[in-house]
């Protein structure tokens, strides 16, 4: 081999030239690949066990079971509820008077009070005018004085024939005829009175007089009006007292009695009332039932207007669960059972009225099963379950 091409094959392999000039650059760059080639299998088997045991950890969690969830439960227990009735509808008058014209084909010539204004029993509304009603008195006083002197006639005439004749100047049948003669003067004159009786009421009709205490609701008639006989003239609140005629299901009606507490919602008025009659019967197309509730205050209601009225029942004992165990699923009340296996099931409800931290259970749960109460939002069907105590209240 010459020097040009024992340099070229140093240059090739990285080595020194002086090595190989000197006859030892065989021998070093042997040396050097032997020792690079060892040093990179050390690297390699050192490394290669870390990254094996990732893969092994991983494939032995993937069949492990999942983590206990640690909870707190309650059991299902009988507890007293109020439930709360919630019906709708309308302001009405407890008792609404119509107010008519008795006499008929009079003017109206004066109106004392309008619409809204409290009334008393025998206060004056209205007055018609009182020329022919005080004519046809003064006509019936008239006839009343000529039926009475035509009976002080007969009477006299018969107090002077009631001897018998003593001569034939006075015919016996004229004498038989003097009793019927005077029983009908005496029967002219009770018609005459009961005739000025008469016009003296219709005198009396021409003042229209509230008939009880109340409010005005309603006046159908104008100043100079000559209203028909029996044309309603005014509509009377008797009392002023209101009710709403609420409207609640068919199912709820059993509950209800007379003299419940209702609570009376009105925008942000409220009242306290009371349950005053149930109707006896039901709509057919809505199956609803009516319930009268008196308003003692009526306030700022008016007839005509809607409100909410919420009735408490009575008491009644029932299964129940803490509110916390509610959770919902699909919109709907649920609560995760807690199974003897330790694993919870999902398990939906039917709920009712909710009162001091429970709510009613209607159906879905018996008596004595457990439902997780702390962390069932972090639940799902078959979830394992480790039950740990409730947290105690700090005390002050």
């Amino acid at each position: 081999m010459d020097g040009l091409t024992a340099t070229s094959h140093v240059a090739q392999r990285g080595l020194p030239d002086g090595d190989y000039r000197d006859g030892r650059g065989w021998r070093h760059g042997r040396f050097w690949l032997m020792a690079l080639s060892s040093i990179a299998v050390l690297s390699v088997a050192a490394v290669a066990p870390r990254l094996r045991t990732p893969v092994a950890a991983t494939t032995k969690s993937r069949h492990a079971d999942p983590p206990t969830l640690a909870v707190t439960v309650a059991p299902v227990e009988r507890h007293t509820i109020t439930r709360t009735a919630v019906a709708y509808g309308s302001v009405v008058a407890w008792q609404e008077l119509a107010i008519a014209a008795e006499a008929g084909g009079l003017r109206v010539v004066e109106i004392a009070v309008d619409e809204g204004e409290r009334v008393r029993r025998g206060q004056v509304l209205l007055r018609f005018d009182t020329a022919v009603a005080a004519a046809q008195v003064a006509e019936a006083e008239a006839a009343l004085v000529e039926a009475e002197a035509a009976l002080q006639v007969v009477r006299s005439d018969h107090g002077h024939g009631t001897e018998p004749p003593r001569s034939g100047s006075i015919a016996t049948q004229m004498v038989g005829q003097r009793p019927a003669t005077a029983r009908q003067a005496e029967a002219r004159v009770l018609a005459a009175r009961a005739h000025r009786a008469e016009a003296t009421v219709r005198l009396a009709q021409t003042e229209v007089l509230a008939p009880v205490d109340g409010m005005v609701a309603r006046r159908a008639v104008q100043l100079g009006a000559v209203p028909a006989d029996g044309q309603e003239l005014f509509r009377i609140v008797r009392d002023g007292r209101l009710e709403l005629d609420a409207k609640l299901p068919e199912l709820d009606l059993p509950a209800l009695h007379d003299g419940q507490s209702v609570r009376v919602v009105h925008g942000d008025w409220e009242a306290q009332a009371s349950v005053r009659a149930v109707a006896p019967t039901v709509a057919a197309d809505t199956r609803l039932g009516l319930v009268h509730v008196t308003l003692p205050d009526a306030g700022k209601l008016r007839p005509g207007m809607f409100a909410r009225a919420e009735i408490q029942l009575d008491p009644a004992v029932t299964d129940a669960v803490p509110e916390a165990a509610i959770v919902f699923r699909d919109d709907r009340p649920a609560v995760f059972v807690k199974e003897p296996n330790d694993r919870v099931s999902l398990r939906y409800l039917a709920t009712g009225a909710r009162q001091g931290g429970y709510v009613q259970v209607v159906d879905g749960l018996r008596e004595g099963e457990f439902v997780v109460t702390s962390g069932a939002g972090f639940l799902s069907e078959g979830d394992r379950v480790a039950v740990v105590a409730a947290p105690a209240l700090a005390t002050r």
